[in-house]
């Protein structure tokens, strides 16, 4: 829809509130606009707008990509997405008790999350079973293999 017709579909909104507000259908109706521009914003806004992660389970061809950076960190990096790769059944969360001055209650949150270390004791075998189900056991879609020259 052009922004001029979404301007008179807001108009025939604004001058029939009783309708969109007071009948089953006029709400119906309203939330479906709702939903469709919703959608077409969204649309709009991943044309420009590609969404990055922080951090992406590494699954076992991570190592063999060109895009796969060790760096002297247990936390290895992926160039293409800028993350952390991380294994499964690592990071351990560091709380922290919050007070809120206004309530007086308090709360744990989350401080920091430590990529290297494990939150549960597990076996490294299988963390490696883990390793190869990621992404129903193939390698994500930005992998790249390694020319065997630069192994």
């Amino acid at each position: 829809m052009s922004k001029k017709g979404e301007e008179e579909a807001f108009e025939n909104i604004t001058e029939n509130l009783d309708y969109y507000t007071r009948t089953e259908k006029g709400k119906e109706e309203l939330l479906e606009a709702h939903k469709k521009r919703e959608k077409r914003f969204i649309e709009e806004l991943l044309k420009y707008y590609r969404p990055q992660r922080d951090v992406i389970w590494m699954s076992p061809y991570c190592k063999d990509c060109i895009y796969f950076v060790k760096k002297n960190s247990a936390v290895a990096r992926c160039e293409y997405n800028d993350s952390k790769l991380v294994k499964p059944f690592y990071g351990t969360a560091i709380w922290k008790i919050v007070k809120d001055l206004a309530s007086g209650k308090t709360t744990l949150e989350v401080e920091e999350i430590r990529w290297d270390e494990k939150w549960i004791d597990v076996a490294n075998e299988e963390i490696e079973n883990a390793m190869l189900k990621i992404n129903e056991g193939k390698p994500y879609n930005c992998y790249v293999p390694k020319r065997s020259s630069d192994a």
